[in-house]
């Protein structure tokens, strides 16, 4: 009878201590599964940080560099395209920008910002131009006057003056086809002289194309 009693004790310890392992095992398995499941979490966020980057590097290396003018490349137009256009429009790379200039011998009466009637040939010459080779490209219209304060005119200044000029011509460009939403006019007055010593070529009208 004692020794019954003894190997049911034995039996009893046994069973809990086998019980108390299972409990620690499986609580090791769910600590497993967990840092598993942190692990792979880790794992995913690392990878989207590396397409991250990568796509941000794909970018850069596709994108301008920030010191090249959007009109790179441009510079090399301007023979080919004073040939074509002929004397009435003087194509210059400067500034980092190529410009067509009409002066306002063609294309307007002093004080006025009406388009004289010899100013459509060239002007259309010069759509022609801009639809074949610029087409992707957003026009300034840049208005220019000479330095002369306006005393009896409907302008209050040589400014407004300049804008209505190339107002004035963007419509006639707008009318020949070209994307309104890509025509930008700009008025500079007196304030961007291309002949400190010429007045005549200081009046002027330019057209910019630029790279959006």
């Amino acid at each position: 009878m004692q020794f019954r009693s003894i190997k049911m004790l034995v039996s009893l310890a046994a069973l809990t201590l086998l019980g108390g392992c299972t409990s620690r095992y499986q609580d090791l398995l769910r600590d497993r599964d967990a840092e598993i499941r942190n692990l792979n979490g880790s794992l995913a966020s690392l990878r989207a940080q590396k397409d991250d980057l990568e796509r941000q590097m794909a970018s850069e290396r596709s994108a301008p560099s920030a010191t090249e003018p959007k009109n790179a490349g441009f510079e090399n137009d301007t023979k080919g395209l004073q040939e074509e256009l002929g004397p009435d429009v003087t194509v210059d790379y400067r500034k980092g920008r190529l410009s067509l200039g009409v002066d306002d011998t063609v294309t307007f009466d002093s004080g006025s910002d009406k388009l004289k009637s010899s100013a459509s040939r060239v002007l259309k010459s010069i759509v022609t131009v801009l639809k074949r080779d610029y087409g992707d490209c957003k026009i300034y219209i840049e208005g220019h006057t000479d330095s002369d304060p306006i005393k009896k005119s409907n302008y209050l200044d040589n400014r407004e003056l300049s804008a209505k000029r190339a107002n004035a011509v963007a419509r006639f460009l707008i009318e020949q086809g070209m994307s309104e939403r890509n025509i930008v006019i700009v008025g500079y007055g007196q304030f961007d002289p291309r002949d400190t010593k010429s007045k005549e070529r200081n009046r002027r009208v330019e057209i910019v194309p630029a790279r959006q």
